[in-house]
């Protein structure tokens, strides 16, 4: 009798203890705990790679200041997109219907932007984020969906001949040989007119947060002659001639 009297007196000792805790109130401490510091674990992610961000626009914007600056100090007529991250040179680099003939003072222009391309990638900026360079060739309305792709093809080939014939280092070259994507854009891009149209443009893509990859491979290939001719090419069979002297439609009013 006693002992039954004593251990109920224990008992209520114990629920009435303020300090004591029971299981499930301790694992729903810890379940709070948990959530609590993964919440802060997150916020701190997220600032990071919002700051990581920004330290990217802001570098990448360098990358273009540099560009533009040394483009003008070259005297080269770039044309500089920054929300499509392509470069330009405008009436230089437009090519005649049906044609991927450089004329030399384009071949000129872009063989003084190698160096400059060059220097940028070089630099803490260029080397941490930019990743490749897209050659994109663009033709007008004029002919077939495939034959342009073909030309445009052509297009984007003849300007990599030119920035590969510059009077640089061949270590200088096998870097672009590492970085260079050439695109065929066909239409995908018109202008307001067709002549704008039919033009190249140096696309950069810059790596993502994430991306560590490093460049491409050098392949242990002789760098060779370009197979484009160097002359102006004869116009297509394929156009009909009132198509060559039709109007442009595209041209505003």
């Amino acid at each position: 009798m006693s002992v039954r009297i004593a251990t109920q007196a224990r008992r209520t000792e114990t629920a009435d203890n303020p300090f004591w805790i029971s299981y499930a109130d301790l694992m729903t401490a810890l379940v709070m705990l948990f959530l609590v510091v993964m919440s802060i674990s997150m916020v701190a992610v997220a600032s990071r790679d919002e700051a990581r961000m920004k330290e990217r626009e802001v570098q990448i914007g360098e990358i273009f200041d540099d560009l533009e600056q040394a483009g003008r100090e070259a005297k080269l007529p770039l044309v500089v997109d920054r929300n499509a991250q392509t470069i330009g040179f405008g009436d230089q680099a437009q090519f005649g219907l049906d044609s991927y003939y450089l004329h030399p003072q384009t071949i000129e222009s872009l063989q003084a932007f190698v160096p400059l391309l060059l220097d940028s990638q070089r630099r803490e900026a260029g080397g941490k984020w930019l990743k490749r360079i897209h050659i994109e060739g663009y033709t007008d309305d004029i002919g077939t969906y495939l034959y342009n792709v073909h030309l445009s093809l052509n297009r984007a080939q003849a300007v990599l001949c030119a920035l590969m014939s510059t009077d640089v280092p061949m270590e200088d070259k096998r870097l672009l040989q590492r970085m260079i994507v050439i695109d065929g854009a066909t239409t995908t891009s018109v202008r307001e007119s067709r002549e704008a149209s039919r033009r190249v443009e140096i696309r950069l893509e810059f790596r993502t947060l994430d991306d560590t990859a490093p460049l491409a491979p050098l392949l242990n290939m002789e760098m060779g002659r370009c197979p484009l001719p160097n002359k102006p090419d004869e116009v297509i069979k394929e156009v009909p001639p009132e198509l060559q002297k039709a109007p442009d439609v595209y041209k505003k009013s």
